[in-house]
């Protein structure tokens, strides 16, 4: 069994945000001191020996590699719990370019309605409340 780290740059992380399969991994900064890498891998080693992976599967989600930068925004804060006209605010767009945004979104998911959308969201894509 090979064990997975990640090892980046700070401010790296946020591009990894929308690959679950890589966001999950446990990570490594650059910038840490000797100090904090030590006690990183001491606690990736322990999660290790009880099993904590990445779940089986989580890559079938990586969909949201596809999705434009807007279309990223709009599906984070559609996860972070704001309705569509607050999201249309936050992004400077109007509320028609958002509607088409999500229905934009939705086709990449392959789901039909607004129910099947958010279900989506709160099952499969929890990792964009992380942080």
């Amino acid at each position: 069994h090979q064990l997975r780290v990640i090892i980046c740059n700070k401010c790296d992380k946020e591009k990894l945000m929308f690959r679950p399969c890589l966001y999950m991994l446990p990570h490594i900064y650059r910038e840490d001191d000797v100090e904090e890498i030590t006690r990183k891998m001491i606690l990736i080693l322990h999660k290790r020996a009880l099993r904590h992976s990445v779940p089986s599967g989580i890559c079938h989600y990586c969909t949201t590699r596809h999705f434009s930068v807007t279309e990223r925004h709009l599906l984070k804060l559609i996860a972070s719990g704001y309705h569509l006209s607050e999201t249309a605010a936050l992004l400077s767009l109007s509320e028609e370019q958002t509607k088409s945004l999500r229905r934009s979104i939705m086709r990449k998911l392959h789901v039909k309605t607004e129910q099947q959308f958010l279900k989506y969201i709160r099952v499969n894509l929890h990792f964009l409340l992380s942080k």
